[in-house]
């Protein structure tokens, strides 16, 4: 009996839907390179990616996880496909949101550095 890795039953999911690893990565939001380390066990997907992957590739959850004996997948967990879009979506906001987050820094940063201009030229006036 062989061990399979969840790597392993990342890649096979992912090759027997047909897709790519950019597709892939790009449906569950990661770069080629994150999906690459899951693929080749030197990462795990996070609880949140975990479902998107389950979701995109039709597999059940535990079935990454775990895995069976024989390698063969569980039935696809319906609400774990429903789920995995409304994820996917929650993801996304918590990326505009950090996004925002660092734009807002950005600007903030630039107002106090042409405050300071002014208050220097003003001082420079009044000596």
């Amino acid at each position: 009996m062989s061990y399979v890795t969840m790597g392993e039953r990342i890649q096979t999911a992912r090759k027997s839907k047909g897709l790519s690893p950019s597709q892939l990565a790009r449906r569950v939001s990661v770069k080629v390179a994150t999906l690459n380390n899951w693929e080749s066990d030197r990462s795990e997907p996070r609880a949140n990616k975990l479902v998107a992957l389950a979701g995109v590739l039709s597999v059940n959850m535990i079935w990454l996880l775990e895995g069976s004996d024989d390698g063969s997948s569980l039935p696809p967990n319906v609400d774990v496909v429903e789920t995995a879009d409304l994820q996917s979506k929650i993801v996304r906001l918590q990326s505009m949101h950090e996004r925002m987050v660092q734009l807002l820094f950005e600007i903030s940063s630039e107002v106090n550095r042409v405050q300071r201009g002014i208050q220097d030229t003003q001082e420079a006036e009044q000596a």
